[in-house]
């Protein structure tokens, strides 16, 4: 482990003068391969933004000044943005394909880009006000493995989480009651399932917080979902670190 993170932290180093840093990993998802480079902003595809998604060049642009949890906040937007592009979800989508398209996209990242996933966790672990533990936990350096939640803390209310057996999730895998404001997840779940359907139940729990319709506009959940997130993050240290594990360690998850 202390050699993975011995390599990821290098990250860290000054940047040299050059405009076009090369972090040292790119981005896969979905059909794209994607560089991650810290740019000036007159180098961004677009100067107003603190970060782009140039597909046509093949890399995500960074502004080159951003640090500790805003870079880290910049780069989920990034990730969040390209999980629904590179799986063709769009303005126009149900709120239910964007709940979707996040949570298959982020799993994903996690188990196509290691070292972009290992520096992600060690950035927030870093500049968190608390010792969070996210860089053990997706390096597997952990006694134990993180145990599920028994609540998320979305939008500042306790959401609880329950299991469910077969007979009353049906063919589910899991669901959001939007009447009790609870997350239930099958407790037969194993595998990438883990990961992909608490975050796609937590996602729900997000965008009913926020008020957000069954079709709304693209930037309104693309908004709920970073900010939503990043509140998790950033407060239920509980929810995240057993997410990380487990989207990192698919073999070992399971809901029981």
């Amino acid at each position: 482990m202390n050699a993975v993170v011995g390599a990821v932290s290098a990250v860290f180093h000054p940047l040299r003068r050059d405009s076009a840093e090369r972090l040292p990993f790119t981005v896969q998802l979905g059909p794209y391969r994607l560089a991650v480079e810290m740019r000036e902003p007159a180098r961004l595809m677009d100067r107003r933004r603190r970060s782009c998604i140039n597909i046509e060049e093949h890399r995500i642009e960074l502004r080159h000044d951003l640090r500790g949890l805003e870079l880290a906040e910049t780069f989920l937007h990034v990730l969040i943005r390209l999980s629904h592009f590179s799986r063709g979800c769009q303005q126009g989508c149900v709120e239910e394909a964007y709940t979707h398209s996040l949570a298959t996209g982020l799993v994903e990242f996690a188990q196509r880009n290691p070292r972009a996933w290992v520096w992600f966790n060690l950035l927030l672990n870093d500049h968190l006000p608390f010792e969070a533990h996210y860089d053990l936990a997706v390096c597997g350096a952990v006694p134990v493995p993180p145990p599920m939640p028994e609540r998320v803390l979305v939008a500042g209310r306790h959401v609880p989480v329950r299991r469910l057996t077969r007979a009353q999730t049906g063919n589910a895998f899991g669901w959001y009651d939007f009447g009790c404001r609870e997350v239930q997840l099958f407790e037969g779940l194993t595998g990438s399932n883990v990961a992909i359907v608490a975050v796609h139940e937590i996602t729900h729990a997000l965008h009913h917080a926020r008020g957000l319709r069954l079709r709304d506009r693209e930037r309104h959940y693309i908004g709920a979902q970073h900010k939503g997130w990043m509140d998790i993050i950033g407060r239920d240290p509980v929810t995240w670190r057993w997410l990380a594990w487990s989207m990192s360690f698919p073999g070992k998850a399971s809901v029981a």
